[in-house]
């Protein structure tokens, strides 16, 4: 009676009913080694099995005849099979070993026999190939810091090389402009859109009698500063820094306070 085996899900059935025979590739499930089997010839898959139901293959036996071969194949084929798989483990088991930790099948390659286990990272990894990978990685690390101290970067001469950025695009900026051409820099009522001539470019604070920028408070005393009108409050007309009442509409001014 042949010996029965509990074969492990390892394997890739690569049988060939067309060509009669039956195969498999079993895998192991740490490194990926595959060992494949040597075909096994099916008794029922046969050319002479094949005439003795009427049909010939060059008739087209899985065309017309697909019907009646399923039908005499379909057990015999699926028992053969069985029993190829059986009689194919038990060729080729011996290269392979089931881990008691985490149940895998691996093969001899991926298993510590000293240790009773696989080389898997959580079972028994290989020590000495972990240390070895880790130590060259850190000599390719000093060799890349080594490599960035010595290194110069070249010169190249960008004026030699080809742009296509417009005389508009490297232009300087309006302001930049007018700094190179000596002009003095733009006033606050520029900046704020105010077109009234004349903007001081100092106050006198009401407190401590110093001339200052104009701003918000004194930057001395620290006094409020009264900042002059640009335009009239009642008819928005525009109005001197020096005017105590509108031209227009005669409003008193706030510098007239």
């Amino acid at each position: 009676m042949a010996q029965s085996y509990v074969v492990p899900s390892i394997y890739q059935d690569i049988s060939n009913q067309g060509q009669g025979y039956f195969a498999f590739r079993f895998t192991c499930q740490e490194c990926y080694w595959s060992v494949d089997t040597r075909p096994i010839r099916s008794t029922v898959s046969t050319a002479t099995n094949v005439m003795d139901i009427g049909v010939g293959l060059l008739g087209g036996f899985w065309g017309r005849a697909a019907q009646a071969g399923e039908q005499i194949y379909g057990t015999q084929w699926h028992t053969e099979q069985a029993n190829a798989l059986q009689k194919a483990w038990g060729e080729i088991q011996h290269e392979f070993h089931l881990c008691p930790k985490c149940h895998r099948t691996v093969c001899m390659r991926c298993f510590n026999v000293q240790l009773n286990l696989c080389t898997g990272s959580s079972c028994a990894p290989d020590l000495r190939a972990d240390g070895t990978q880790f130590q060259h990685g850190m000599n390719i690390d000093a060799q890349h810091k080594q490599i960035e101290q010595q290194y110069q970067a070249p010169q190249f001469n960008t004026n030699a090389i080809p742009s296509a950025i417009t005389p508009d695009l490297i232009a300087p900026a309006p302001q930049q402009q007018r700094q190179l051409s000596g002009q003095k820099p733009l006033t606050p009522a520029v900046i704020a859109g105010f077109s009234t001539p004349g903007f001081p470019e100092a106050v006198m604070c009401s407190t401590c009698r110093r001339m200052g920028p104009p701003g918000k408070f004194c930057q001395d005393c620290g006094s409020k500063l009264p900042l002059p009108d640009l335009f009239c409050p009642q008819c928005s007309a525009p109005v001197e820094n020096s005017a105590r009442f509108c031209p227009e509409c005669g409003s008193k001014l706030q510098s007239a306070t």
